[in-house]
């Protein structure tokens, strides 16, 4: 049979459903990588060691790649008509519409909202830890440079009986003070950038959260179940050892869903749904 062309609000309902599951997947991996920047970042940070540790580079590739596209993903599901995301536009009036159907509605409504804020501030906050990160490893060991080269000059001149000048003696308390300055401007950037860590982290935690319950709405988009088996692992990572299969189980229950384990009834269901399950194969689901 000849395949059928997709009607306008087709299309724009499959794309929908593209963009969440890609959405998803994208913050699972963005949340996997932000877990080892964060670890590394607080062993560092015990060590005292933030100005050698390189998370400048890691953080700045994780803000402009994947929290970046994101964040484009987020305002493209939940900015121009947030009813949408789940790929039924508009909704009935209020009047025709049951408590269940609300509350569906209700949920929906603020659960992308949630979505999008976090998602939002939370790549402006790795932009700051960015720059914070950025100021530490660039100037931290210049200032110690500068601050043992004022020291050396002035044992110096202590131990050779070298007098320094009104001018000379002025100047160098002059460079000391610029110098003392700068290191407090550092050490402002090092608790700037411990206190945006901490708030990037619970961003994640609380993102992580909302999208577990968010994705409950979707449960019949084939195309998010599909990249979720692909990915599981990365389900596992985020939410703990044995998510994927209590996520599965959660939603690949009732009628329509046959299998004995949430693994089962999911790949069963993308089978059905999805004409082809060959990137299924490929990461070893059978």
């Amino acid at each position: 049979m000849p395949r059928r062309e997709l009607t306008g609000d087709q299309y724009e309902a499959r794309r929908r459903k593209e963009h969440l599951a890609f959405l998803v997947v994208k913050f699972l991996r963005a949340s996997a990588v932000f877990k080892s920047v964060d670890a590394e970042f607080r062993r560092l940070a015990r060590e005292g060691n933030l100005a050698g540790g390189g998370l400048f580079v890691r953080v700045r590739e994780l803000a402009e790649s994947l929290v970046f596209d994101l964040k484009e993903k987020a305002h493209f599901l939940f900015r121009a008509d947030p009813r949408a995301v789940n790929g039924v536009k508009g909704a009935s009036k209020t009047s025709s519409r049951t408590t269940h159907e609300l509350l569906a509605g209700m949920k929906n409504s603020i659960e992308s909202r949630a979505i999008d804020s976090y998602i939002g501030t939370g790549y402006h906050l790795l932009l700051i830890l960015q720059e914070s990160l950025y100021q530490i490893e660039r100037y931290a060991p210049e200032l110690e440079r500068e601050k043992k080269e004022i020291n050396r000059i002035l044992e110096l001149a202590r131990t050779t009986g070298n007098a320094f000048t009104p001018e000379e003696r002025a100047e160098l308390e002059r460079l000391q003070g610029l110098s003392e300055t700068s290191v407090r401007f550092a050490a402002e950037s090092e608790e700037l950038a411990l206190r945006v860590a901490e708030r990037c982290e619970a961003l994640f935690v609380g993102t992580a959260e909302v999208i577990r319950h968010f994705m409950a709405s979707a449960r019949d988009n084939e195309i998010l179940i599909q990249n979720l088996v692909q990915n599981r692992g990365l389900l596992d990572q985020v939410y703990g050892e044995g998510a994927a299969e209590r996520i599965f189980s959660e939603l690949c229950r009732g009628k329509g869903y046959t299998g004995r384990t949430g693994l089962e009834r999911a790949m069963n269901f993308v089978r059905a749904k999805c004409g082809n399950i060959t990137a299924l194969k490929e990461a070893g689901v059978s």
